[in-house]
């Protein structure tokens, strides 16, 4: 039996919460933060303890960590839990360097636990959808992709307009797409990027350009900062010999608000007709918890792996120094 504590219990944690309850052999026995309003209503809600701290949540049982707190704190936390002799999930993004990351790695791979960053955006169902359709080859020789991951800052936090505790869009938005990219076609090898910076000091607004060994070519957008009455809006959309296959999402103003439409479609080379391709709805959440928890009993790394995760951090740091430099970045 895992008895799983949460650290944390803002928006993202929410979603933690009820995904764990969907997952047998799970227990969720604690929720860790000092906020008495979400804490308190958690702990009533999903039947666990309020503590403070990882000490005391170990001492309550736990033995499994869940870590959804601001990116700044990821590091501390995850090498405690290690300490302690708990297996990790930590929300994504891990951390802002590759350094910092070894650390984490260190820490657990020494005190014998498992860990993994929750990549939420692999058990997305389209995007499982469309990563099958690239492995199986069924456009063909890839041409071009363009991916983009827009939107309003979100309404339920504000330190996400701190580069020192988030990061800002770069490492918010866009370490999702670059993410989903590495796990299928592995690491580039250069980076070129153009962007916007915050008056906080924030890059919001950035176009990454990358190319790979195999002659794939992406276009990445990322916007954390859209105005007006601007939705959560998220493309992808991939072109090969063989055909075009996109999907788009449009939501409110955040991904879980009004409602959503989105579709995903093949248009096949040389045909008039358009395949429009019905995904079952799961919920990724609960995907990628399942995986780490599968991983533990298993004894084995989860898929979302150490050498991947340190692969997108480097992409992500050669990215700052594109935008800064005003340089080709190479891998």
């Amino acid at each position: 039996m895992f008895k799983v504590a949460v650290a944390g219990s803002g928006y993202i944690a929410q979603n933690h919460f009820a995904a764990l309850k969907k997952i047998e052999d799970v227990e969720i026995v604690a929720v860790i933060g000092r906020n008495p309003d979400t804490c308190g209503k958690v702990a009533e809600e999903y039947g666990c303890k309020w503590v403070k701290t990882l000490k005391e949540a170990k001492e309550a049982g736990a033995n499994v960590v869940d870590i959804c707190l601001p990116t700044d704190l990821h590091e501390a936390w995850v090498v405690e839990a290690a300490g302690l002799g708990m297996h990790v999930i930590c929300e994504k993004p891990i951390t802002f360097t590759v350094e910092s990351f070894d650390c984490m790695v260190a820490a657990c791979e020494k005190a014998g636990v498992r860990f993994m960053v929750a990549q939420v955006a692999r058990w997305w169902p389209e995007f499982i959808t469309m990563k099958q359709y690239l492995d199986e080859g069924r456009l063909g020789s890839i041409h071009m992709i363009y991916e983009k991951r827009i939107c309003q800052h979100p309404t339920w936090t504000t330190w996400h307009r701190d580069p020192k505790k988030s990061g800002g869009g770069l490492y918010d938005l866009n370490i999702h797409d670059i993410d989903y990219l590495y796990s299928i076609f592995g690491k580039p090898c250069s980076v070129y990027a153009t962007g916007w910076k915050s008056p906080t000091g924030c890059w919001n607004h950035v176009c990454t350009s990358l190319i790979w060994e195999s002659g794939v070519r992406a276009i990445v957008e990322t916007s954390l900062e859209m105005t007006g009455n601007w939705p959560f809006s998220i493309e992808f959309r991939a072109t090969g010999d063989k055909g075009t296959l996109n999907y788009a999402l449009t939501a409110g103003l955040n991904i879980n608000d009004g409602e959503r439409g989105s579709n995903l479609n093949f248009y096949p080379a040389g045909q008039e007709n358009i395949e429009a391709i019905q995904v079952e709805q799961t919920d990724m959440f609960e995907g990628e918890l399942r995986e780490f928890f599968d991983a533990v009993k298993e004894d084995r790394e989860a898929c979302v792996t150490f050498e991947q995760n340190r692969g997108v951090l480097q992409i992500i740091e050669a990215t700052i120094k594109s935008l800064e430099e005003n340089v080709v970045v190479k891998l």
